[in-house]
């Protein structure tokens, strides 16, 4: 099973590692989730699909819930694509995603989804536990 962390809005000022990048407290519980339970992770980025944690990206402002249906479908099929380039679109994936940005690959990809239902709150408790 491979990890999937969905980006955020709290972002370092200046380039980083993607995984240092974002840095809200969802987003680092979720990190932590992922490497302590998958041997391999990702960052699902509204810019730029699939992100590497130890590549380096610059910050951006820009988000999937800004976007409409065609754009998120778009962003669906590059995510797919990246997938497959890497020869890993055959794996489950669990995402510690919000809807917006799960919806547009559960049709391409075997998602799960550990925290589905749950508010911020709750996800930050789920991850606490």
């Amino acid at each position: 099973m491979i990890g999937l962390v969905a980006c955020c809005k709290t972002k370092l000022a200046e380039p980083a590692k993607a995984q240092d990048l974002y840095c809200s407290p969802l987003f680092r519980k979720a990190k932590a989730y992922c490497l302590a339970h998958y041997p391999r992770w990702f960052i699902l980025s509204a810019k730029y699909g699939v992100v590497d944690p130890g590549e380096i990206i610059a910050p951006y402002d820009c988000t999937l819930l800004a976007q409409g249906k065609v754009a998120r479908a778009k962003w669906g099929q590059l995510v797919y694509r990246q997938f497959v380039a890497l020869g890993l679109a055959g794996n489950i994936f669990a995402a510690h995603a919000g809807k917006v940005y799960i919806a547009p690959l559960v049709d391409k990809l075997r998602i799960e989804t550990p925290l589905a239902g749950l508010g911020i709150g709750q996800q930050l408790a789920w991850y606490g536990r």
